[in-house]
């Protein structure tokens, strides 16, 4: 039978029918209800969904192609399903989006304490409230997610079978386990910016004003000595921990560093005269050659 908007198959002269042509398919006339005819098309065509009057499996309109074979059953008053859809090629026919499937209910095994070791047995423990499911030799443990879990919470084991949800902390805070060493807690430290500035060449009488970019009043400031030319009976890449503040010394002369410092710079005005060091070799104190030494400052906030 050539193809059609309506291909009578009131006409065909037999259950199997051949239907040529590439002409769209909305309709297959007229036939008692329960009677079932195999189409085989020959070519590519549209078979066109009606969810009364021709019924395709996906709900969505097929597309055929040569040696592809169809069985309609005939509904009564021109309407007609197709039971089945074999693609010449094998593959399967496409669903349409949005298509409810409609599968039974699964019902799993369960018991207060399942131990399934058979590979895929899958069993619900009704004591611990999740999933377990055999991996041939022992159990696989599938737990459930807590309540009102969400991005960027962190969970952890509270039992061998068991999850408990830590909510995300603030900005800045860190991750320590509590006093009771039970699970794990978001702390705010004290110190979360820091700063180092760069190696400052030492002029007396000088200022240098250094931009530390932390935002706030640092907590805390530390000055280093470090040496780049052995002075002092110390050598190239020793370093001196020093007092921020200025030395007096009976001359009137001051040695060492003024510091000040707010929530933008810290600055730094060195003496007029240059920082006396205790050597490490007799514990005598020198007083060091500012172009052998550069001056380093870290601060917290």
């Amino acid at each position: 039978m050539a193809s059609a908007a309506t291909v009578n198959l009131a006409n065909s002269t037999g259950t199997l029918v051949n239907i040529t042509g590439t002409v769209t398919i909305t309709a297959l006339g007229t036939v008692a209800a329960g009677a079932e005819r195999d189409l085989v098309f020959a070519g590519a065509l549209t078979l066109t969904h009606n969810a009364t009057s021709l019924i395709l499996p996906g709900g969505a309109n097929i597309t055929t192609a040569a040696g592809d074979v169809a069985r309609m059953r005939s509904l009564g008053g021109g309407n007609w399903r197709c039971l089945s859809y074999q693609r010449a090629n094998g593959a399967a026919i496409a669903i349409a989006p949005n298509t409810t499937i409609v599968t039974p209910t699964l019902t799993l095994k369960q018991g207060a304490a399942p131990t399934p070791t058979a590979e895929g047995d899958i069993q619900w423990d009704t004591d611990e409230d999740l999933i377990v499911v055999g991996d041939g030799a022992a159990q696989k443990i599938f737990v459930p997610l807590p309540a009102s879990t969400a991005t960027g919470d962190i969970l952890y084991m509270t039992g061998a079978k068991s999850y408990a949800r830590l909510a995300k902390g603030t900005a800045g805070q860190v991750l320590q386990m509590n006093a009771g060493a039970t699970a794990p807690q978001w702390v705010t430290i004290p110190l979360t910016k820091s700063f180092e500035s760069s190696p400052q060449i030492i002029t007396a009488g000088a200022q240098v004003v250094l931009a530390h970019g932390m935002g706030l009043r640092p907590k805390i400031v530390q000055v280093e000595l470090q040496n780049v030319t052995a002075d002092a009976g110390f050598s190239p890449g020793d370093c001196i921990p020093v007092a921020p503040n200025y030395q007096g010394e009976g001359s009137g002369n001051s040695r060492g560093a003024s510091i000040l410092y707010d929530a933008t710079n810290i600055s730094v005005r060195f003496g007029t005269a240059s920082y006396t060091v205790i050597r490490q070799s007799d514990g005598n104190y020198d007083v060091i050659v500012n172009s052998r030494w550069r001056y380093v400052v870290r601060a917290w906030a």
